[in-house]
């Protein structure tokens, strides 16, 4: 339900978004529009892979595209996330969050050079 009000959010602002329900999906979807992406919006914890293994993975044929992690846990300890948030282009949003600060995180990170 988030991921689709998150989607609505970013088209009514203008995005061309492409939505996958984790990170296999997402990979997969990624390869076949054969197009660059400006922003990976993605939770931590999903089924099959974690979103940093999934960045990990999508960042070696797109090494600049931006991407920004959200999470409802509070897990401190996972240090796949400490390294990835080092990496210039990415960023952290914490569950619960207000519409408007996922829109200005994504404004920011795209408008960054």
């Amino acid at each position: 339900m988030l991921r689709g009000l998150i989607r609505e959010l970013l088209e009514i602002k203008g995005y061309l978004v492409l939505e996958a329900c984790q990170g296999v999906e997402a990979l997969d979807l990624l390869r076949q529009t054969g197009k660059p992406v400006d922003l990976v919006l993605t939770d931590v914890v999903m089924p099959h892979m974690s979103g940093s293994d999934m960045v990990e993975r999508l960042r070696k044929e797109h090494p600049t595209m931006k991407v920004i992690f959200m999470s409802g846990y509070t897990g401190a300890n996972n240090a796949a996330i400490h390294k990835s948030l080092e990496m210039p282009g990415v960023a952290f949003l914490q569950k619960p969050f207000r519409l408007n600060a996922l829109i200005t995180q994504v404004e920011e990170l795209i408008q960054a050079e």
